[in-house]
């Protein structure tokens, strides 16, 4: 057998290119393999973006980087390493993603995990709500200072209250002096976004707007949606109690919002300046439908870091639009998954929450928060 060299930047330009899960084979191949995958430099230069997403069961995560018909790797299960009735996906700061699982007695397990390595980490035990809503929790994510934002309803005499407290990633403890809100809104989808220093969730009871943290003084404010915007024409559609009808995320340095004017037009909106009643701007309007068809309505369920959107529709399908190009890109079909009732999946698919990260090899065992 007659022994190949191959200089490292080939082999790296070769293996910057593959999947996660061929690179965790590759590694056994020799100690210079190994050096040169786990080598932090590598992959910063892979800088491979993921999507997490869940279902009722199981996570999935998406490989844009693949051909769709790379089934193998373009969306692969994660494996369940704990059965749990429900999940939640909190956010992701260096290759990890941070879950919580409920189990049937309704506790709560806050896991550091890397999808990559699949190993996981206990961050803490959250114990049964002591309410009579059974509600899961909400959450959102400071991707700055590493602090987990948790509300929950409970009794809080003479009427029930939103519980809101904060998990210290870097001290891992709670907040001691925990705030409370009126119970008079709704969350739509799983989580808050993050973007400069604020908390943002969608929410609604008759009227639709966004609840805004600013996490460092623990501070609430409210925004209202765009001037001109009639949140009738959605709260009077039969979806309603499926799709809150708006996204909220950012773009080029903003706030932005996309909001939908009819089955296939989207508009959407930039806040430059917060704290300003109806101060947005719309950046742009874009129109979607499947060629051929326009009664496959879609709906956007994440901005990506790149611009680009994330939409699904109501045959479980997911596809990557990218307005600068005016083009899409159709993923896996969700129907390929297994481990669901598809008769649930009408509820749910449209408060998923899906997450963006950058692949590496940081084990949640081995987080050290400093720097980070």
């Amino acid at each position: 057998m007659v022994d190949v060299n191959i200089p490292d930047d080939i082999l790296q330009n070769i293996l910057s290119r593959l999947p996660g899960k061929p690179l965790l084979r590759f590694r056994c191949v020799s100690k210079h393999w190994n050096r040169l995958i786990s080598d932090p430099y590598f992959m910063k230069s892979r800088s491979r973006r993921m999507i997490m997403l869940k279902y009722p069961s199981p996570l999935a995560v998406i490989d844009t980087n693949v051909p769709v018909d790379d089934k193998a790797h373009s969306m692969v299960q994660v494996p369940s390493f704990l059965e749990y009735t429900n999940v939640s996906i909190v956010g992701t700061f260096s290759g990890i993603v941070i879950l919580v699982f409920v189990d049937m007695l309704l506790v709560s397990k806050m896991v550091m995990y890397n999808p990559l390595t699949r190993v996981s980490k206990t961050l803490v035990v959250m114990d049964p709500p002591s309410s009579i809503y059974k509600t899961p929790y909400k959450f959102g994510f400071d991707t700055d200072d590493l602090k987990i934002v948790r509300f929950l309803i409970c009794d809080h005499p003479p009427r029930p209250m939103y519980k809101c407290d904060v998990f210290d990633l870097k001290t891992s403890s709670w907040s001691k002096s925990p705030q409370y809100l009126k119970w008079d809104f709704f969350f739509w989808g799983d989580g808050g976004v993050f973007f400069n220093g604020c908390l943002y969730w969608v929410i609604s009871l008759l009227n639709m707007g966004i609840l805004a943290l600013n996490v460092k003084d623990m501070e609430f404010s409210n925004i209202t949606l765009p001037h001109g915007f009639d949140t009738r024409t959605i709260i009077d559609r039969k979806e309603i109690n499926d799709y809150g009808g708006i996204l909220v995320g950012s773009l080029n340095g903003c706030l932005c919002l996309i909001t939908k004017s009819d089955t296939i037009t989207f508009d959407v909106w930039v806040m430059k300046k917060q704290g300003i009643e109806n101060l947005w701007s719309k950046m742009f309007s874009f129109k979607f439908h499947l060629e051929g068809n326009r009664f496959v309505e879609f709906h956007p369920m994440h901005i990506l870091g790149d611009g680009k959107i994330l939409l699904t529709n109501g045959s479980n399908q997911l596809l990557i639009y990218d307005t600068l190009n005016d083009s899409y890109k159709m993923l896996d079909d969700l129907v390929s998954l297994d481990d669901y009732e598809e008769r649930e999946m009408p509820y749910y698919r449209y408060r998923i929450r899906p997450v963006e990260y950058v692949e590496s090899w940081v084990s949640p065992l081995d987080v050290c928060y400093v720097g980070i």
